[in-house]
């Protein structure tokens, strides 16, 4: 039964693939030249040949109904102004002429050294800084006592002398209550003076007797700092005549 079925197989197969042998015609390719002697008859028929152009009224055609407006324009003529007035020449002053050699030679001199004439050289500007005088005595204060205002500002008188007097320094504590504790004079200029003795002597009594603020609540914190005396002196008075 196998084997039946199989020469089925082939003999339908040998049926379906026999195939008849085509034959192609090829066209015959006949190709004629006419020569077209007359104007009127070769006018005719290359009308004839451009009414089955589909694209000569679609589309821009020399031979459409607006072929000579949109491919046969005329260029426009070139027309050039009309210049009636005459050329001018410009002026040329006849004292100009040279005048930029004449403005250039001078530039090119060599100076002449002339050793008799010498620059005169301006004296240098002295500029002398000369301090505000002091017109009564002052105390500055210095350090983080700063920042503990006094109470009453002290008093301070002025020393009758023949000579500035030094400032005199003193080095305070105050304490959290405002009180000046241990003065203590710093920065002796001049020892040998008696009325400097006497002012920096006076300045650590001062000190001794100034009251600042009360430091804030909770602090029982002291501040250090330095009084800087910076003493007025006036003119002594005349001796007594005898």
């Amino acid at each position: 039964m196998v084997f039946s079925i199989f020469v089925l197989h082939l003999g339908a197969l040998s049926l379906v693939s026999s195939r008849r042998e085509k034959v192609q015609h090829l066209a015959d390719s006949r190709a004629s030249v006419h020569w077209l002697t007359d104007p009127a008859s070769a006018r005719k028929i290359v009308d004839s040949l451009l009414l089955t152009d589909p694209t000569q009224f679609a589309m821009v055609h020399p031979r459409g109904f607006s072929g000579t407006a949109w491919l046969r324009t005329s260029l426009p003529e070139y027309r050039p102004a009309e210049w009636a007035d005459e050329g001018r020449s410009l002026a040329q002053p006849a004292n100009l002429l040279g005048g930029a050699f004449r403005q250039a030679a001078p530039a090119g001199e060599q100076p002449v050294f002339d050793p008799a004439r010498k620059p005169i050289i301006a004296p240098p500007a002295l500029v002398v800084s000369q301090p505000a005088l002091r017109l009564r005595s002052q105390m500055l204060v210095e350090g983080a006592v700063r920042l503990r205002p006094l109470a009453q500002p002290p008093l301070l008188k002025s020393w009758p002398h023949a000579d500035v007097l030094a400032d005199s320094r003193v080095q305070v504590l105050v304490t959290a209550e405002g009180l000046v504790f241990s003065p203590r004079l710093i920065g002796i200029a001049n020892a040998k003076d008696p009325v400097q003795q006497a002012a920096d002597r006076h300045a650590v009594d001062l000190a001794r007797q100034l009251r600042f603020e009360p430091a804030a609540k909770n602090s029982r914190a002291s501040a250090e700092g330095v009084l800087i005396f910076q003493w007025h002196t006036t003119e002594p008075a005349a001796p007594a005549k005898p």
